[in-house]
């Protein structure tokens, strides 16, 4: 019964590549979902850069953009153990070590309002970096069971209430200052702090890993935040707060566009836990280049438009140039996901330390160039990183509980 027994295989091999095939689609439809979400928040973040601009200057904007960036500055390494293991560790560990992340946050944010008398750059980066790491933990569910979707959703959402009340405080308000304004901005974190308390009766506080792995992790991101944000107070020192102000505008449109590929790679989360991040087990390589490639064009495309304006040119440029950055960004956040599941904690901890000072040397020695000096070193840091990434990355997972803590 040969021809029998190949039919029955030929309509199961069909099937089979049916299935994947709808799954692959579901995979971009959550992505591009959550893309959605994310490019909902820039946009409204554009307008209260807007916003924020035309009452108080540009230099209010990039003193605001530089303590926003103190904060990431401070919250990302602090966040990175519980954030990494909150995707590939059992469902005992990641409960009690969201607890304490909850804690660590809500400690940030009491640090923050004491040092109210201290100056903005000091309390407006504490309170903004603890309301971040409590948000990460509320969000953190969603995330690990694969549903960028909702947590961009939860994201835009409080960013839109936050945007909303800070423009409404600025437009109404007969002299209107940037702490008020951001006393405005911070006032949802407060509502998911109260919310985010509730989780500590629960289940008792756990800590995210060994003193090894949680000196790695935090070295990775602390690495890392300077990699995303050290850039612009750099730039901010050496120039001004103007400049800082456009490189902020072109670098946040950069890293919010480079997202999808977290977002592509967030779907698949559920499946490269279960592969012990196997490279199959993530997206097909034709989705991220595609991806890749239409992000970049938007954003590109975005910038020629912005020269044609009578807005400033140095910030249009930025943008063309930003956009490069774009597609290896999406890429490379693909890469840290299966990086992460794969326990090559090292690696990426190497290489965000070893990157960190070529970007920043890179910008001061093109600061002559302003935001578009910046936004090249911001190509030129992504480029290497993707190399390193492309040859540590392995098709099967390679780094075992043991050996991690070894």
């Amino acid at each position: 019964m040969p021809g029998l027994s190949g039919a029955a295989e030929t309509g199961v091999a069909g099937t089979d590549e049916a299935a994947s095939a709808v799954d692959s689609r579901r995979h971009v439809v959550k992505a591009l979902a959550a893309a959605g979400w994310t490019y909902g928040g820039r946009a409204a973040g554009l307008g209260w850069t807007v916003a924020l601009t035309f009452h108080l200057g540009i230099g209010a904007y990039g003193q605001y953009a530089m303590a926003f960036a103190l904060g990431a500055i401070i919250a990302a390494p602090l966040d990175n153990p519980f954030a990494v293991r909150a995707i590939r560790e059992a469902e005992d560990a990641f409960a009690a070590e969201r607890v304490t992340r909850v804690l660590l946050g809500l400690g940030l944010m009491v640090v923050g309002a004491l040092c109210l008398g201290a100056p903005y750059l000091v309390w407006f980066a504490l309170s903004v970096a603890g309301g971040e790491i409590v948000f990460n933990a509320v969000k953190s569910r969603a995330l690990r069971d694969g549903h960028p979707d909702r947590v961009m959703r939860f994201d835009t959402t409080r960013q839109f209430v936050s945007i909303a009340l800070a423009i409404g405080y600025l437009q109404f308000a007969p002299s209107a200052d940037l702490e008020t304004a951001s006393f405005c901005y911070l006032a949802p974190y407060v509502v998911i702090a109260l919310h985010a308390a509730t989780f500590a009766p629960r289940t008792r506080p756990g800590v995210p890993g060994s003193a090894r792995l949680i000196a790695i992790l935090f070295g990775e991101h602390l690495a890392n935040a300077l990699y995303m944000q050290g850039d612009i107070l750099l730039l901010g020192a050496v120039t001004d707060s103007d400049v800082a102000g456009y490189f902020a505008i072109a670098a946040t449109v950069g890293w919010a566009a480079g997202q999808v590929g977290m977002s592509l790679a967030g779907t698949y989360h559920e499946q490269l836990r279960a592969a012990d991040g196997a490279v199959a087990a993530g997206p097909p390589v034709k989705h991220v280049v595609i991806m890749a490639a239409a992000t970049s064009a938007l954003v590109m495309v975005s910038g020629f438009v912005m020269l044609a304006t009578p807005y400033s040119h140095e910030l249009a440029w930025a943008l063309v140039v930003i956009s490069l950055f774009v597609g290896l960004r999406v890429m490379n956040n693909v890469l840290t996901t299966v990086l992460y599941v794969q326990r090559r904690d090292v690696v990426r901890s190497a290489a965000a330390a070893v990157l960190v000072p070529v970007k920043l040397g890179s910008v001061c020695a093109l600061a002559v160039f302003g935001a578009v000096g910046a936004a090249i070193a911001s190509v030129v840091t992504d480029a290497i990183l993707f190399a390193i990434y492309v040859r540590s990355v392995r098709p099967a997972r390679l780094v075992t509980r043991e050996e991690e803590t070894a």
